[in-house]
C-alpha cells in the first residue's frame, strides 16, 4: 500500500508542478484580430508558428472581443496565423520574443470572396475541449494517437475506463452507448471491443463525452454516450486494416480481423470479419458464515472454471447514393459463438472448528449463441437549409442453445464416505426477436436554431424453455421443480423534440422525449403436481427531460450545466424466475416482478484553458436494479441454509461524483494524462424484510505516462487504484483493487504497420474482493481470474487511406440489443 500511495504522491506532484509551472509568469505573446472598422474577429482560431519553417507550436481560441494570449514560450523568432470561418486566413509579420514578451500589432482579417469550403483552417485544436452539452477529445492532437488504435485513445480520454474484457464505463458507470458519426453500433460490447481495438487512431478526428444526452437519443441507459467521429473526405478508391494478436497467461489467447471498404461516386461498399479465440479460466470463492437455529455453521466454496470461446463475426453492408443529397444502404451483422466451460466447485460444511462433510459439484456447460442483425435505411438532406430526413427499418433474431450437465456427492467430513449423490443435466434453448422502426427529422430556424423531432416503435418477443432433469435409478426424470418456460413480449413506442440555439456566450439545449412501454410476460413451470403461471402484464408512460447550459465566462474558463432524466430496463433474463445451480446452497435467479430504474442525473462542469478540466455530478436512482444475497430455501429439502443471487430494486441510490482529469506534458518525449475521481454514494433497500443502509467514499485514479523513444518507438506504463467502497453490483463492501500495465510499440512498413508488445497486470493485483452482511448472515466473495497477460500484436493498413469511411448508421435495436447478455 505504501507503494502505491507513493506513486500517486509522485503523479500528483507532478500534475501539480504542471500547473504550477503554467501559472507562472514568462514570455507570452498577446494581440487582437479585427475585420474592416476594427471591428473584432470573435472565436478565431489562432495558431503561433516558428518563423523560421512555419511549424506549429501552439493553438489558441480568441475571446469574444478577438482577443488571444500565448504563455510560457520560449524565446525566438515567431509569427502568427489566424483563421475564421468565411475570412481569409492572415498572417502577421515575424517578430523576436523576448524575456519582456510580445503584444503583436492586430492582425486584420477580411471576408472571403471564394466559397466557405475554400477557407483553409489548419489550426491544432486543444488536446481536450468542453462543448455545450458534451466534452470533446480531439484525437489529432494528441502525441500518442499516431499508430495507435481507436481503443487505446479511447482509455486516454477523461472519465474513461476499460476494463480487460473490453468493457467501457463512463464516470464509474457501464451501459455506455457508442456511437459513430452519430449513429449507434449495434454491437455487442465484444463487438465494439473489437471493433475499436482494429481501427486505427488515424480515422479519428474527434472523440465526444455525453453524460447527459439530450431527448433525441433512446431514454434507456444509465451511463451516456460516447461518439467517435472519424475524418471525412471525398476521394475514392478501396482501403483495408489487418490485425493480428496472441497473449500468453495461464492460457493463450488469439484474434484476428480484416476489415475493407471500397467507395466510388454512386456505390460504397464496407465489410469486415473478426475472429476471437479466448482460453482462459476463473477462480470464485465463497465463506459464509451464520447462525441456524442456534447453531454456528461455515461454508467455505472454492469454485475452479476454464472457458474455452470461439467468437466469429460477419458484416456487409452497401449504401447507395441516389443523389448528392439521398442515400439509401443496407447492412447485414452476423455473429457466432461456441463457449465450453467445465468447473469444478468443493463446499466444506462445519461449525469454524470441526468439518463435518464436503460438498462436490462438477459442472459440464457447452453453449452456441447465434446473432444476425438487418438494416434498411435512408437519408436525405431535403433542401439548401439543411433539412434533414433520416429513416430505419431494422430487424434481428438471437439464439442460443446451452446444454449443462452437472455431478453433486457429498463426504463426511474426512472426505472419504460418500454421504449422497444426484447426478441432471439441463438444456436451456431461447431465442429473441427484435423489430422496430424510427424516423428522426431535424428543421434549422432562423439566427442558428434547430429543431428536432422523431419516432420509433419497437416489439420484442423472448422465449427461454429450461428443462432440467434428474436421473433415478438409471432413468432420466424431468425435475418438475426446476424446470421454467418463459415468453416475454414488449412493445415500446417513442417519440421526441428537442430545440438547441447557440447565442453569443451562451448554448442552451432543452427537450422532452416520451415513452410508452407495455410488457407481457409469462412463466410457467410445476409445483405440488400443478402448472402454476406467474404473469407480469404492465403498461407505464415517462416523460423523459433534459436540457443543458454552455457559458464562456472568458478565454480561460468555460462552466456548463446539464440535467437528463433516464431509464435503465431490466434484461430480458433479469425477469425470468428460472433458478441457477452453483451448488446445492448458491443459486442465481431473477425477479418476475423486477421494475425499471429511473435516474435523474445533474452535472456541473468547468474547464480550465482547454487543460483542466473539473466536474461535479450527482445523479438520483430509484428502484436501481442489482443483483443481491438473500436467504433461500432448498424447495426439494426445505433446508434454510442456502443462499440465493437474485435481482432486486434497491429503493434508493445517491451518488456524488468530483472528477478531475489533465494532460501534462512532462518534456518534449514525456506526456502524462491523469484521472482523478471521489464519489460518495448512498444505498438504502430491504433485503429479508430488513432495513439496510449502506454508504462510503470512494476514490478511483489512473494515470498513463508515454514515452516517445524513437521517431518510431515509443514506450508507456499505465497505473490505476480503486480504494475500498460500496460497489453498486451486489452491494458488496469491496477491498481495494490496483494494477500496472507496460507496452512499448514500434511502428514498421513505413508508418503503415506497427507492432506492439505488452504486459497487463504486471503484479497480478486486479482481483475482486468483499463482503456483505445482513440478518446475521456473512458472506465474503475473493474473485480472480487469469488478468495478467503477455501480448503480442501487429496492425497493418493498406490501400488508399483516404477514402471516405462506411456511412455507420443509426439502426433502431441499440437499446433493445443492449439488454440480451447472451454473445457478450
Amino acid at each position: 500500500m505504501k507503494s502505491i500511495l507513493t506513486a500517486f504522491a509522485l503523479t500528483a506532484g507532478m500534475v501539480s508542478a504542471a500547473f504550477t509551472s503554467q501559472a507562472q509568469n514568462g514570455p507570452k505573446v498577446a494581440g487582437k484580430v479585427v475585420r474592416a472598422g476594427e471591428q473584432p474577429v470573435e472565436f478565431a482560431t489562432i495558431t503561433l508558428l516558428k518563423a523560421g519553417d512555419s511549424s506549429l507550436v501552439k493553438g489558441a481560441i480568441a475571446d469574444i472581443n478577438g482577443k488571444y494570449e500565448f504563455e510560457q514560450i520560449k524565446q525566438g523568432r515567431y509569427l502568427i496565423a489566424a483563421a475564421a470561418v468565411g475570412m481569409n486566413k492572415a498572417y502577421s509579420k515575424p517578430f523576436e520574443l523576448g524575456a519582456a514578451g510580445v503584444t503583436v500589432p492586430a492582425l486584420s482579417m477580411e471576408a472571403a470572396s471564394k466559397s466557405l469550403k475554400a477557407v483553409d483552417v489548419t489550426a491544432r485544436k486543444p488536446f481536450i475541449e468542453q462543448k455545450n452539452d458534451r466534452m470533446v477529445v480531439n484525437v489529432e492532437s494528441s502525441i500518442t494517437a499516431a499508430g495507435g488504435t481507436a481503443m487505446e485513445v479511447l482509455e486516454k480520454s477523461p472519465t474513461i475506463n476499460v476494463d480487460k474484457d473490453g468493457n467501457i464505463s463512463m464516470k464509474g458507470k457501464g451501459g455506455v452507448v457508442i456511437m459513430i458519426d452519430g449513429k449507434p453500433t449495434n454491437m455487442t460490447s465484444q463487438d465494439v471491443a473489437e471493433l475499436l481495438k482494429s481501427m486505427p487512431a488515424s480515422n479519428l478526428e474527434q472523440i465526444e463525452l455525453i453524460a447527459n444526452p439530450s431527448a433525441k437519443y433512446d431514454a434507456a441507459g444509465n451511463a451516456g454516450i460516447i461518439n467517435l467521429k472519424l475524418k471525412k473526405n471525398k476521394n475514392y478508391g478501396t482501403n483495408g486494416n489487418l490485425n493480428l494478436g496472441v497473449s500468453q497467461g495461464e492460457r493463450s489467447r488469439a484474434n484476428g480481423g480484416l476489415n475493407l471498404n471500397h467507395r466510388n461516386e454512386k456505390v460504397n461498399i464496407f465489410g469486415s470479419y473478426n475472429y476471437n479465440h479466448r482460453d482462459q479460466n476463473q477462480w470464485l470463492g465463497l465463506y459464509r458464515t451464520m447462525t441456524n437455529e442456534g447453531h454456528y455453521q461455515v461454508f467455505d466454496q472454492q469454485t475452479s472454471t476454464d472457458q474455452k470461446s470461439d467468437y466469429q463475426a460477419g458484416k456487409l453492408g452497401v449504401d447507395y447514393f441516389i443523389s448528392k443529397n439521398h442515400t439509401l444502404g443496407v447492412m447485414a451483422d452476423l455473429s457466432r459463438r461456441d463457449r465450453l466451460m467445465p468447473s469444478e466447485a468443493v463446499t466444506m460444511m462445519g461449525n469454524g472448528s470441526r468439518l463435518d462433510s464436503v460438498l462436490h459439484t462438477n459442472t459440464e456447460e457447452n453453449a452456441r449463441w447465434d446473432r444476425g442483425a438487418y438494416n434498411l435505411n435512408y437519408r436525405g438532406i431535403l433542401d439548401s437549409t439543411g433539412k434533414e430526413l433520416n429513416v430505419d427499418l431494422d430487424y434481428a433474431r438471437m439464439t442460443q442453445k446451452v446444454n449443462a450437465s452437472i455431478l453433486a456427492f457429498t463426504r463426511d467430513g474426512a472426505d472419504k464416505a460418500l454421504l449422497n449423490s444426484d447426478t441432471s443435466r439441463n438444456g436451456q434453448p431461447s431465442s429473441i426477436d427484435i423489430k422496430s422502426a424510427k424516423i428522426d427529422y431535424a428543421h434549422p430556424l432562423k439566427g442558428g436554431a434547430k429543431l428536432e423531432a422523431g419516432a420509433k416503435i419497437s416489439f420484442v418477443t423472448t422465449d427461454n424453455d429450461a428443462r432440467f432433469d434428474s436421473l433415478r435409478t438409471g432413468n432420466w426424470i424431468k425435475d418438475e421443480r426446476r424446470s421454467n418456460h418463459f415468453i416475454y413480449k414488449e412493445n415500446i413506442n417513442a417519440a421526441y423534440i428537442n430545440f438547441n440555439k447557440q447565442f453569443k456566450k451562451v448554448y442552451v439545449q432543452v427537450g422532452l422525449r416520451g415513452e410508452q412501454t407495455h410488457i407481457n410476460g409469462n412463466s410457467t413451470f410445476t409445483k405440488d403436481q400443478q402448472m402454476q403461471v406467474i404473469k407480469n402484464d404492465s403498461s407505464y408512460f415517462n416523460l423523459f427531460p433534459s436540457a443543458a447550459v454552455n457559458y464562456q465566462l472568458n478565454k480561460n474558463n468555460t462552466l456548463g450545466l446539464t440535467y437528463s432524466r433516464r431509464i435503465q430496463r431490466p434484461d430480458y433474463e433479469e425477469l425470468n424466475p428460472f433458478e441457477f445451480y452453483l451448488d446445492r446452497y448458491t443459486k442465481i435467479t431473477g425477479n418476475p416482478g423486477l421494475k425499471p430504474q429511473y435516474s435523474n442525473a445533474f452535472e456541473v462542469t468547468h474547464t480550465f484553458k482547454s487543460f483542466l478540466t473539473t466536474s461535479l455530478a450527482y445523479t438520483h436512482t430509484k428502484d436501481m436494479m442489482t443483483k443481491i444475497l438473500e436467504a433461500a430455501v432448498d424447495q426439494a429439502s426445505g433446508d434454510t441454509t442456502a443462499i440465493r443471487y437474485r435481482y432486486q430494486n434497491v429503493a434508493r441510490a445517491d451518488v456524488f461524483n468530483l472528477n478531475i482529469s489533465a494532460p501534462v506534458p512532462v518534456t518534449k518525449w514525456w506526456t502524462s494524462f491523469t484521472t482523478v475521481s471521489l464519489t460518495y454514494n448512498m444505498y438504502e433497500t430491504v433485503i429479508d424484510k430488513n432495513n439496510v443502509k449502506l454508504s462510503s467514499v470512494g476514490f478511483f485514479g489512473r494515470t498513463q505516462q508515454t514515452f516517445t523513444l524513437t521517431k518510431d518507438l515509443s514506450a508507456e506504463a499505465v497505473f490505476f487504484y480503486v480504494s475500498p467502497q460500496v460497489a453498486d453490483e451486489g452491494l458488496f463492501k469491496m477491498k481495494a483493487m490496483y494494477g500496472l500495465d507496460l507496452g512499448v510499440q514500434q511502428k514498421v512498413l513505413k508508418g503503415k504497420g506497427s507492432v506492439k508488445l505488452g504486459v497487463t497486470d504486471v503484479f497480478r493485483t486486479s482481483y475482486f474482493r468483499g463482503y456483505f452482511e445482513n440478518l446475521g448472515r456473512t458472506t465474503s466473495v475473493s474473485n480472480t481470474w487469469d488478468s495478467r497477460q503477455v501480448r503480442l500484436s501487429f496492425n497493418y493498413r493498406f490501400g488508399n487511406n483516404n477514402v471516405k469511411a462506411a456511412r455507420n448508421r443509426q439502426t433502431g435495436l441499440e437499446a433493445e440489443q443492449n439488454r440480451v447478455k447472451g454473445g457478450n
